[in-house]
């Protein structure tokens, strides 16, 4: 069934109702087939019932020797006459209430004729009909059986013309012209409705991207503004906290950077050299920590302007400037692909995952690789990996693994953690994995539909 039905909301919508109004139409035209046919048919036996009142009435005025050829002459294509009746005891009878219908019908106009004695016999009465086509048609098969009052008899037997096809009369035009008409206003009714629910999804996607993304406007039916009044209340209220966090952050180190600026000054007013040397690489542990929470912190900044880039170029750039800085890298770039982003934090990002590998496994390989959904960027190193457990804690702030990799490792375990938030807040994904025959893959993906691009 998941095959079968859409997944999208407006899909949906027009599929339902779709399919109860060529329904409702469908068993609509059926009734009014029966009811249709119906009428023709009791219509049909009461002028039936009159044209035989009448020859019998004119038949009855001559001799009985001539009544035949009156008789032989009131006969028409759908008509036939019999001098001689035929026994109703052999022929099978309908017996059912619309047969009864047709023979009150035949009946009706004889009330004013007591003198004649009238048998009726309804065939082939047939129920539901197929809805078009001609092969399988039924007709109203009578026989009026006619007793004179002077003992002489005859008989009449018709077969009722039926009611028109429905395709002749171009129903089936008319219901195919208005469905499609009330179906396309539907669509564009739909599409109506649902635009809000779009635009919320729009705005979600972009929020996790960039926070301080313009409000919504709040339009629409009661239930919709209400939504997206709360939204916008929300999103005020994550910008609140995401800036007063960054602003206390921001105070923190402005009074660290002070504190350890007057320590320093202390350290080297010291004359103890060893007491010196100690302090001053306190000192220096400080600096560097200050230094990665602040960069932490700026890591999914917003000032940098969003731009439309050539990635390849970006990484080919980035890798060559490494090596001229002597980083053992290799890379592999032989296609490019344009994205919307932040050039300097994604450089960032990227030139983080390569220093992580350089320095946990000597050397790093770069490749890209353009798929049809988005790009995918791998750097991949040949070290101890890590282990499977650890793959998600490694990407959050201030989470190191040494014991799992070289002995010289050093660090506050940030550098994963700013590049990790720099993905993110380009609409992509950071994804670590170990590698079959050993060494550690970070792989990078960014979609090509990234919020960035609208």
């Amino acid at each position: 069934m998941k095959g079968v039905i859409p997944d999208t909301l407006k899909a949906r919508a027009l599929l339902l109702l779709t399919l109860v109004f060529v329904v409702s139409h469908m068993i609509s035209i059926m009734i009014y087939k029966e009811n249709r046919y119906a009428s023709v048919v009791l219509t049909e036996a009461t002028d039936f019932g009159q044209r035989i009142i009448g020859i019998v009435d004119l038949a009855y005025r001559f001799p009985a020797n001539q009544r035949h050829d009156i008789l032989s002459a009131a006969q028409t294509q759908f008509l036939t006459t019999y001098p001689d009746i035929v026994p109703i005891k052999a022929v099978a009878c309908q017996q059912d209430g619309a047969a009864a219908e047709i023979s009150r019908r035949i009946f009706q106009p004889f009330d004013t004729r007591p003198s004649y004695q009238v048998d009726v016999c309804v065939r082939r009465f047939g129920g539901v009909w197929p809805l078009l086509g001609q092969e399988q048609k039924k007709r109203v098969d009578i026989l009026v059986n006619i007793h004179f009052p002077d003992d002489e008899t005859a008989s009449f037997h018709a077969e009722l013309p039926e009611a028109n096809s429905l395709f002749s009369d171009r129903v089936i035009l008319y219901l195919v012209v208005v469905t499609t008409l009330a179906l396309l206003l539907a669509w564009h009714l739909i599409l109506k409705l649902i635009a809000p629910i779009n635009r919320l999804a729009g705005a979600a996607e972009k929020i996790g991207v960039n926070l301080d993304v313009e409000s919504l406007e709040e339009v629409g039916p009661r239930e919709t503004r209400v939504a997206l009044r709360a939204f916008n209340e929300m999103q005020v209220r994550l910008q609140r906290q995401l800036h007063g966090q960054t602003e206390m952050f921001a105070a923190i180190s402005h009074d660290l950077k002070s504190a350890v600026t007057r320590l320093q000054l202390r350290c080297d007013l010291l004359h103890d050299e060893k007491e010196r040397e100690g302090l001053q690489r306190v000192v220096k542990d400080m600096r560097f920590m200050i230094a990665s929470i602040i960069d932490f912190v700026r890591g999914d900044s917003t000032e940098e302007p969003v731009r439309r880039i050539s990635l390849g170029d970006l990484l080919a750039s980035l890798c060559e400037d490494l090596i001229e800085e002597s980083v053992p890298i290799e890379y592999h770039v032989d296609q490019t692909v344009h994205l919307y982003c932040r050039p300097m934090s994604l450089r960032r990002a990227i030139q983080n995952l390569i220093d992580n590998a350089c320095k946990h496994a000597g050397s790093a390989y770069v490749e890209m690789q353009v798929q049809a959904a988005g790009v995918f960027i791998n750097i991949d190193d040949q070290g101890p990996g890590v282990p499977e457990s650890r793959l998600e804690d490694v990407l959050r702030p201030f989470v190191t693994v040494d014991a799992s990799r070289t002995s010289t490792s050093s660090g506050m375990g940030l550098g994963l953690a700013i590049a990790h938030k720099i993905i993110l807040s380009h609409g992509g994904t950071l994804r670590l994995t170990n590698k079959p025959g050993g060494g550690l893959r970070a792989q990078l993906y960014c979609p090509f539909g990234n919020p960035m691009r609208s």
